[in-house]
């Protein structure tokens, strides 16, 4: 997983530069992430789990984005109408562990019984790619556009993900990863501390649905689960 990330992060440097001209920035971003409950489908015996709970996580990533302006580094004579737009990239890290835990199985020969489910344990490397609107208020001669800045960000991700499960005793079963499509999106305000440095607060959702196919009685299955991730971010940026 860490190569992951370090193969996101270098990606992301080396694309930015090329894919616009524009305002540049680049942020510093942490924050805490909490995984909803939500159920694990193993296909071979066509066992369903639900809930299944996740346990809150840090989370941290880097950030790219450029501001269609006319001013700022490599800026080009947009309409005026783009300033209210900009493109952002950002790679993020966090896990989403599983502790031992009494779920009920809600489909299969089992239905209705109650089994112990877990450990389980997932890392998770996010590459996401938004479309930002954003919109100034309070402006003054430091900061045309406005200090505060309310924003919307949408776009799609790619999900890496690790995933290994474990038995009673902690010695684990399986190693299995998978990437996946996922959809990102966040709310905020940015405030324009000065003409080149911003802090963000914001709230994150991303979804993705990953297949694992995992060692099952000597052959192989796919156990199937989701990730609906709420984060909580804050984000330090720097503006060329």
């Amino acid at each position: 997983m860490r190569k992951a990330v370090l193969v996101g992060l270098t990606l992301a440097l080396l694309l930015a530069p090329g894919m616009v001209q524009a305002g540049m920035w680049i942020s510093a971003e942490g924050g805490a992430n909490f995984t909803a409950s939500t159920s694990v489908n193993i296909a071979e015996e066509n066992e369903k789990f639900t809930p299944v709970k996740r346990e809150p996580a840090a989370l941290g990533g880097l950030m790219i984005g450029y501001d269609f302006v006319k001013e700022g580094f490599l800026g080009y004579n947009y309409p005026d109408w783009m300033k209210y737009f900009s493109f952002v990239t950002d790679v993020t890290y966090n896990k989403a562990e599983v502790r031992k835990q009494l779920v009920t199985e809600t489909e299969g020969g089992g239905a209705g019984w109650h089994e112990f489910f877990g450990p389980f344990e997932a890392e998770l490397v996010c590459w996401s790619f938004m479309l930002k609107f954003r919109y100034g208020f309070f402006p003054d001669s430091e900061v045309p556009f406005g200090r505060l800045q309310p924003y919307l960000m949408v776009g799609p991700g790619i999900l890496f993900s690790s995933a290994r499960g474990a038995n009673e005793e902690g010695w684990y079963q399986f190693h299995a990863s998978s990437v996946d499509v996922a959809l990102v999106t966040e709310a905020g305000l940015r405030w324009m501390c000065l003409k080149n440095v911003s802090m963000d607060a914001g709230f994150r959702f991303r979804w993705a649905e990953p297949k694992y196919t995992i060692p099952h009685e000597g052959t192989t299955t796919t156990m199937k689960t989701q990730y609906q991730l709420f984060t909580a971010m804050f984000r330090v940026s720097y503006h060329f």
